[in-house]
């Protein structure tokens, strides 16, 4: 059995301790999830395991031949190189023989007549038999295929960070250590790529230690689960379902054991402010025992601390979005044509699709960062857009947080009305009091993005545009930000790649097929994958969309003769409803002192309001049909 045993160590960073004297283990066959709110500690830990950084304390204890390889959140390649030279530049000794074949066979099918080059042909064939590396070699060719690695020619420096990203996983897959530590691997990825990784991963020969936001994923790929907290670390047979069981229990049991602390701290803190006479050593044995208590009880309570969003937002119109005829293309590729769509308050929207469809771009349109070729874009007037980019705006390192934000606002409103303080509203995105004075540059890469998140929110805008919202943020902030998208009164558009995520938050998908434009398929992420799957089978997405279409919601072509009829006074009744509520709405501020007769007017605005809400449901059933034709 290869295994290996990290003991007793410590590491602080800046003024902040991280972990002290932590111990665990890490057997054959064993795939750890490693869990833990930003900023605990987690990339610093697999630094550590991966020999890429030091523990101020303790060590960390394997075999002399055992291997690791680290696949970090951006990993560091040699841009001068190929992604031929940097997939294959390892030592081991299988990887060289199948570099050389492949360099081989390329030499000679450009140079078939040169004996040179028939020779080394023929001495790499022998070796690749000697070696018995055939198998190897196909499982290499299909790592790269299912993540969209193709051009081994293109030089590392002229590939964005996702590609990079995608290199690097593949680098690591294919070195098949004894431990493979995976910072975030199914950042960049896209969910075919993502399915595939969790059925080879769960069948990995050696042992892994992951770090990812994706739940899916850490549900279908961990047997161990290890939560680095307060410095310390719990650990839990199963996967993640597994995890949450047994973390309840144990909190349970805690919160019994806390309220007995919490009782008797109570009472030892009323004889404490009587003024005790510390002059016998039964009265010091009480005080050492009141200052231990006291000690229990506030680390108690900080580990209770729990991150909130409750921001309320500015009053927005039915209308959000309206696109008629829309089309959009990104350099010559082709993202909508002819499309018409109207996007309303409270859509919950998931917008999917495979890298380089242009979902990124959607969004820009959408915030007018983006012209369209042509067609007609209409923003509501009361929209208020928060746009949370995957790549952020650069951050002023030197400042200190709490500035970062007081540049925004002093304070802010939340969802009761309460006016609360940019220190209250970094507590309650857990950033504690002493991390306030802190420089931006000693943040950890998720601590970041729950600082860019807070900032956005700031700002209450009344429609958020999420792009991959779910990369480097910790599984309790994604848990607390589903929780306030379910609840905003506002609209919310998502591109992502989190399956988790999107059935949490998405209750339709705009589909973006960079072939054929997009399509909106009405059910959860999770339904639509079985749609896929079942449609699909040994074809690809793309080639069926013909027969993916109707599964919007009918398997009708057209609209029927009543339905047209419909379609043609919608709009005018729509448009007559509008007119109703502003009418009604003012008449309420001419009644602002008759109880009675306001409330008639309002009893009517809601019904007025559920009837329009309904019609505009209607219209954009209609508008899928009327657009095809």
């Amino acid at each position: 059995m290869k295994d290996l045993k990290a003991v007793g160590l410590s590491k602080t960073y800046g003024m902040k301790k991280l972990f002290e004297d932590i111990t665990f283990t890490i057997r054959e066959g064993e795939y750890v999830g490693l869990i833990g709110q930003n900023g605990s500690g987690k990339s610093t830990l697999m630094k550590i395991i991966a020999g890429e950084d030091s523990a101020d304390t303790g060590t960390i204890e394997t075999s002399k031949d055992y291997r690791i390889n680290y696949l970090p959140q951006d990993p560091i390649l040699d841009e001068s190189q190929t992604i031929f030279e940097a997939l294959y530049s390892s030592e081991t000794p299988l990887i060289q023989t199948i570099r050389r074949y492949e360099e081989a066979i390329n030499n000679f099918a450009n140079y078939s007549e040169d004996i040179r080059y028939q020779e080394a042909y023929a001495h790499a064939e022998q070796e690749m038999n000697r070696l018995d590396a055939w198998q190897t070699e196909t499982q290499y060719k299909t790592i790269l295929n299912k993540l969209g690695i193709s051009d081994l020619n293109l030089k590392i420096g002229n590939l964005s960070g996702g590609q990079r990203k995608r290199i690097g996983l593949a680098k690591v897959l294919m070195q098949a250590p004894d431990l493979l530590l995976l910072d975030e691997p199914t950042n960049h990825l896209d969910v075919g790529a993502i399915v595939w990784l969790e059925k080879y991963l769960s069948q990995y020969r050696g042992a892994l230690l992951l770090v990812t936001h994706d739940r899916y994923f850490l549900e279908r790929v961990t047997n161990q689960m290890i939560e680095l907290k307060n410095g310390a670390v719990e650990t839990y047979s199963g996967n993640y379902a597994s995890y949450l069981e047994q973390k309840a229990e144990r909190e349970a049991i805690q919160q019994k054991m806390t309220e007995k602390q919490a009782k008797l701290y109570k009472s030892e803190l009323a004889w404490m402010r009587k003024g005790a006479k510390a002059r016998t050593t039964k009265q010091q044995a009480r005080i050492h025992r009141f200052e231990s208590l006291e000690t229990e009880v506030k680390s108690a309570t900080g580990e209770e601390q729990q991150l909130e969003i409750n921001f309320d937002s500015s009053r927005l119109g039915r209308r959000v979005f309206q696109l008629e005829d829309v089309t959009l293309k990104a350099g010559d590729k082709t993202i909508l044509e002819h499309f018409n769509h109207i996007f309303q308050a409270k859509d919950r929207i998931g917008i999917v699709g495979e890298n380089g469809s242009g979902k990124t771009t959607i969004l820009n349109l959408l915030a007018r960062e983006k012209e369209a070729a042509s067609g007609i874009v209409t923003v509501g007037e009361t929209v208020k857009i928060g746009y949370y980019r995957q790549i952020m705006e650069p951050f002023p390192e030197d400042k200190r947080v709490i500035t970062y934000l007081q540049e925004v606002a002093e304070e802010a409103r939340i969802a009761d009305g309460t006016i609360v303080s940019v220190t209250e509203l970094l507590e309650t995105f857990l950033f504690t009091r002493d991390m306030h004075g802190s420089l931006i540059r000693t943040l950890s890469g998720g601590e970041r993005r729950r600082l860019y998140l807070l900032k956005l929110l700031m700002s209450q805008p009344n429609v958020l545009l999420f792009d991959e919202p779910t990369n480097d943020l910790d599984i309790e902030t994604l848990t607390v930000l589903e929780d306030y998208l379910q609840s905003f009164p506002g609209a919310a558009l998502v591109v992502s790649h989190d399956r988790y995520f999107l059935d949490k938050v998405a209750e339709k998908l705009l589909v973006v097929d960079g072939t054929e434009g997009p399509f909106l398929f009405y059910g959860s992420m999770s339904d639509y994958l079985e749609v896929a799957d079942e449609l699909s089978k040994e074809v690809t997405l793309k080639d069926n969309k013909a027969k993916e279409k109707p599964e919007i919601k009918s398997d009708k072509a057209k609209l029927t003769y009543s339905e047209q009829l419909e379609w043609d006074s919608i709009e005018e009744e729509i448009m007559l409803l509008e007119e109703r509520v502003e009418e009604l709405k003012a008449s309420m501020l001419e009644h602002v002192s008759d109880f009675v007769k306001l409330g008639d007017l309002q009893k009517e605005v809601d019904e007025q309001e559920e009837i329009l809400a309904k019609k505009w449901h209607r219209y954009e059933y209609l508008s899928t049909f009327t657009s095809e034709t």
